[in-house]
Formats: structure tokens, sequence, C-alpha cells
């Protein structure tokens, strides 16, 4: 129970534990109702959904390691280097969002690749393409979080996310099914409620680290420069974690 301790860990892990919880949870509820919508869906959103994470992981592996760079730094004292390499994170997450967006023109190739059925590769390339859209957001979240993780503070990571799972859940019942004024769009408003929630973490985390008590503390919107020496650093031990 002392320092390093089972408590301490448990202090730590549980927020994230809830977390990581809250996605499957998503996941789960997002495949349920577009099972109940069609099975050309529910055919559509798995393979769709795959290869878009297959290609995402790797940046977002690579950029969410700008949280151990931010523990590193926190425990060692140097709290000038915590955001500069917060920010190699988003600069690295805005590269990985602009190369996911340039396979947006490849998908109707790649599904006519792999050769399902029209009405399946129809909804696979709409989910596709607009989870490309969103990349990211979802990239510099991961970036985001780890600024809060690195500093011993999971809470707010639990918190966005769990906020972020109720705005997904909720839209993907009124853009699937058209309720509560919107139009019945099927896989394209699965695809839409996942790019807003992606939005949605994005901003809220934007928002948490400039708030002008963090500014104060570890100015977060001034030492926002490229730094390639810390970028280097990041893809250097960063690129395993996304390989993995």
């Amino acid at each position: 129970y002392g320092a390093g301790g089972m408590r301490e860990v448990l202090v730590l892990a549980f927020p994230l534990v809830l977390s990581t919880g809250s996605w499957a949870i998503q996941h789960f509820v997002d495949r349920m109702f577009l099972a109940w919508y069609s099975a050309e869906c529910i055919a559509a959103a798995m393979p769709a959904g795959i290869l878009n994470y297959a290609v995402m992981s790797f940046f977002i592996g690579t950029a969410s390691y700008a949280g151990t760079f931010v523990a590193q730094y926190h425990g060692a004292g140097t709290r000038h280097r915590i955001v500069p390499v917060l920010w190699q994170g988003i600069y690295f997450s805005l590269l990985g969002g602009i190369f996911i967006m340039g396979l947006i023109p490849l998908a109707g190739p790649i599904f006519e690749l792999v050769g399902h059925e029209p009405a399946v590769r129809e909804n696979e390339v709409v989910y596709f393409r607009y989870l490309c859209l969103g990349a990211f957001p979802v990239i510099a979240s991961s970036a985001l979080s780890g600024f809060f993780t690195g500093l011993s503070r999971p809470w707010p990571v639990m918190w966005v996310n769990l906020l972020a799972t109720m705005v997904n859940l909720v839209l993907d019942y009124c853009l699937i099914f058209g309720f509560c004024g919107f139009p019945e769009m099927g896989m394209q408003g699965a695809a839409i409620a996942t790019v807003i929630s992606g939005f949605f973490s994005f901003a809220s985390y934007a928002f948490l680290v400039a708030r002008p008590s963090c500014n104060r503390l570890y100015s977060t919107l001034t030492e926002i420069r490229f730094d390639h020496e810390l970028f280097g650093r990041l893809v250097r031990f960063g690129v395993p974690s996304g390989v993995q």
C-alpha cells in the first residue's frame, strides 16, 4: 500500500479500465443497432471498420506514446518539456489524419477487390470513407489523453471517453433509424455518429488543455512550436508501439 503499491496502481488504473470498457460498449451497441437495421450493414461494418482501424492504429499507437514522455518529464521535474512533446504528438496526428484521408478515393477499388456482394460493398465504402474523414481527431485524442495520464490524472480521460460514448450511442440511434427529427441514414448515420463522437473527444480534451489554469501551469497554448528533436524522439520510440 506504499508508493508504487497495489493501492496506487488501482487508483490510477481504475478510471482507465472504465474508459476502455466504454469503448467496448460503444462498439457492441453500434453493431447491435446495425444488425437491427439490415443484414448488409452489419456484414459491412466489421471489414470496413477493422480495415480503417488497422491503418489508424499505427498512428494512434505512435501519437499516444507522447504520454510516456509526459510521464517521464513529469517524474523528472522537467515541466518545460511536457507540453512541447504533447504538441509533437498532435503534429504527428495531423500527418496521420492527412494520410488516412488520402485513402478515401481508394475505398471503391479496395472493396471491389475484396469481392463482397454489391449491397455489402456499397455500405463498406460508405463506412470506410466517413471513418477516414474523422481520423485526425481520434488520433489526436490519443495524444491529448496521454497528457493527463502522464500527469497521473486519469479521471478526465475516463469522463471524456464516457461522454463521447454517450454521444455516439444517442446519435447512432437517431441517425441510423431516423428518430428525434433526424433522417433515416442507416450505415451512413452510424459512420457520422462515430465521426462526431471522435470530434467531441478531441474538442473536450482541447478545452481541458486550453483552460487558463492548465495554461498557467504548463504553458499549453504557448509552447506549440514544432521541435524536430522531440518529434524525432517520438517517432523513434513511438513507431514500434504503433506497429505493434
